[in-house]
């Protein structure tokens, strides 16, 4: 698989899921650009994978920050993407009884609302940008929580639930500018952002049994699991007639 040639921006780069999918690309041939807020995390990143020999820069924007539009706006006219990853995202667990209207708005700020304007952002560039004779392809980082629920993840179900809707309704909407659009969803992958939940061994057995494909080596998912989803999505050679729907990489969790 190639991807040479392909300018592919990705939110959340600079950790768990983001920096593979960075990583990945890069190794595919793509010019790979990362955002995230934290510039150290994006400079290390930086180095090694331009050590090896691959085309990775970075753009440091606080998806959350009044002033994200703005920054958006001027990365995207100046790298126009031909994929755009909406990867990057938080949970806060609580019960439903408990959540609080500042975790509410946290998490729907950045895992929805963000999400949001800065896919639109990337679709206006696509769209103003030169044509291509491929397909343009957003993907939205969502969750197996996007389909089904746990105890406990209320807020985050509902953001992960809303971007499934959300993906259908880009795909109808940007079809006749030759973007598609799709999710991917995850079940618990081995990440900074999930590590204080795995920690919990209760919890960690609980994902382990509800999980068919689960192994002892490998009670949950890792970053690797994703490689074949979002690549396959990015290249329009494979994927050109899939838009509006999603790839589901839960190790059998929704089959229940």
């Amino acid at each position: 698989m190639s991807l040479a040639g392909k300018t592919i921006i990705i939110t959340g780069a600079s950790k768990g899921i983001g920096e593979r999918a960075c990583r990945v690309f890069a190794q595919a041939g793509a010019s790979v650009v990362g955002v995230a807020r934290g510039r150290e995390e994006l400079e290390n990143l930086q180095e090694s994978i331009v050590a090896d020999g691959l085309d990775f820069t970075y753009s440091v924007i606080d998806l959350v920050a009044p002033d994200a539009p703005e920054h958006l706006a001027a990365l995207m006219k100046r790298r126009v993407p031909d994929v755009f990853i909406n990867n990057a995202g938080a949970t806060r667990p609580a019960a439903f009884q408990d959540v609080t209207v500042e975790d509410f708005d946290a998490i729907m700020r950045l895992n929805l609302k963000a999400g949001f304007f800065a896919s639109q952002a990337a679709v206006k560039a696509m769209i103003a940008g030169p044509k291509s004779d491929q397909t343009r392809s957003v993907i939205h980082m969502s969750s197996m929580l996007g389909r089904v629920a746990l105890p406990g993840r209320a807020v985050y179900a509902a953001t992960k639930h809303a971007l499934e809707g959300l993906t259908k309704a880009m795909a109808l909407d940007l079809a006749p500018e030759r973007i598609r659009v799709n999710s991917i969803c995850p079940t618990y992958i081995e990440t900074p952002l999930t590590r204080p939940l795995m920690e919990n061994q209760a919890f960690r057995a609980f994902v382990s049994e509800r999980m068919p494909l689960s192994t002892p080596e490998q009670p949950i998912g890792h970053v690797g699991d994703l490689d074949g989803a979002l690549l396959y999505l990015s290249d329009s050679s494979l994927s050109d007639l899939v838009t509006g729907t999603n790839i589901v990489v839960d190790g059998g969790w929704g089959a229940q």
